[in-house]
């Protein structure tokens, strides 16, 4: 059987393959959005093998806060309360930019709900270990190194496991990159676009934790930059932040500086002591020319991501993950049926990051919306319960509900 290799640098490679392992779904990547997706997939029937460069546990850079829905989305993959011991109940975020102070806090129908400080090590280990559970299988320390196409369309990947560094092709009728912001399969399909705006740096470190900041997160604005405390399991504290691309300096120079910069975050961290390296990735956010194509798919941040302010990453690599698993379940034009669940998932909630996005990058225009939001619980409230993705983002979107946070 013959098929191409299409490699890093896009060229394809013919090649006679004797043996191979032949799979429903081959998913690169056991993050939350791939091990989720493998899970569902593996409960419906299908036959799946995730494979993963690293192995578990492994620390992410990541701000490790989650919206509140992630809850129904774990119980819908059946984990019930199993991921809450690597998780802290937060009751919402502190918005501070300049002198202005506005708590966003988060409802649905049924009253308040909270968002969720995750310790990413043992959150991602265990939804990894129930996806094997459920009945993927799971190979850790293997790399995707290429994908296999037939004409038009991707028919599985060659991978190589790193302790024997022997390649493996496994034929799959689906190959789903669920790797991440730097995901190598949108790379090799072609797909990655360049992140023009906005191109930030993203840092992350773990601190010993704050006495009196335990139950909610804060996020300080400043100029052009923006840091966010985040309470984790342990009496942790996670302090993550976004900064301009444009400094060459080293990461803990610009880490402290930043720190420095924002007179409530020193305060705050005073005392404090910081107990893991600092992590950076850059530029922070994804963007992509499509999800989804013959015999492909991308799941959570692979799939393009704007910018973490809001939260929304970790629901979204599960809600996407739930999409995509419905979508290869029913079988059809998966990639289209893919796609259009995408579209009425988060085309309004997007918006609503990129109008928070042109807030950010002009100071002046943020710090009159948080006063207005500090003036104003139930405009505050709607806010927060669209980015916690509790009710429809075209509620925080409609002309009235802008007006109430733009008026003078």
């Amino acid at each position: 059987m013959a098929l191409g290799d299409l490699d890093a640098k896009g060229r394809h490679r013919r090649h006679a393959v004797r043996r191979m392992r032949r799979l429903d779904v081959l998913v690169v990547g056991a993050g939350p959005a791939g091990s989720t997706l493998a899970a569902g997939l593996a409960r419906g029937g299908a036959s799946v093998t995730i494979v993963e460069a690293a192995t578990h546990p492994r620390p992410k850079v990541c701000a490790e806060y989650a919206s509140p829905r992630i809850v129904e989305e774990l119980d819908r993959l059946g984990m019930s309360g199993d991921w809450r011991s690597s998780a802290v109940p937060l009751n919402g975020m502190d918005l501070h930019a300049g002198v202005r102070l506005a708590p966003i806090r988060y409802a649905d129908a049924n009253g308040c709900r909270t968002a969720w400080g995750l310790d990413r090590r043992t959150f991602d280990a265990g939804l990894a270990e129930h996806a094997s559970r459920s009945g993927a299988a799971l190979r850790e320390q293997t790399r995707l190194v290429s994908l296999i196409a037939d004409g038009t369309r991707v028919r599985g990947a060659r991978v190589r496991d790193a302790r024997s560094g022997r390649d493996e092709v496994m034929r799959a009728d689906w190959v789903v990159g669920a790797d991440g912001a730097r995901s190598t399969v949108s790379h090799l399909l072609g797909v990655d676009r360049g992140v023009r705006f906005p191109r930030r740096l993203g840092l992350v470190a773990h601190y010993s934790g704050v006495a009196d900041l335990t139950d909610h997160g804060e996020m300080h604005a400043g100029r052009g930059f923006y840091v966010g405390l985040a309470p984790t399991p342990g009496g942790e504290l996670n302090v993550g932040m976004a900064l301009p691309m444009n400094d060459r300096r080293p990461a803990a120079d610009r880490f402290a500086e930043a720190i420095a910069r924002l007179p409530a975050v020193a305060d705050r961290l005073r005392g404090s002591r910081r107990l893991t390296p600092i992590r950076g990735a850059a530029p922070i956010g994804h963007r992509v020319a499509d999800s989804a194509g013959a015999g492909w798919l991308l799941v959570g941040d692979a799939a393009g991501f704007v910018d973490p302010f809001t939260g929304e990453g970790i629901h979204r690599a599960l809600r996407s993950a739930r999409a995509a698993t419905d979508a290869i379940l029913a079988g059809g034009d998966v990639a289209s049926a893919y796609r259009a669940e995408r579209r009425r998932a988060f085309a309004a909630k997007s918006a609503l990051s990129w109008l928070v996005q042109g807030f950010l990058a002009a100071p002046a225009a943020l710090e009159h919306v948080v006063g207005r939001l500090e003036s104003r619980p139930g405009a505050a409230l709607r806010l927060g319960s669209a980015l916690g993705d509790l009710r429809p983002a075209t509620d925080a979107l409609s002309p009235r509900a802008v007006l109430e946070v733009l008026a003078p």
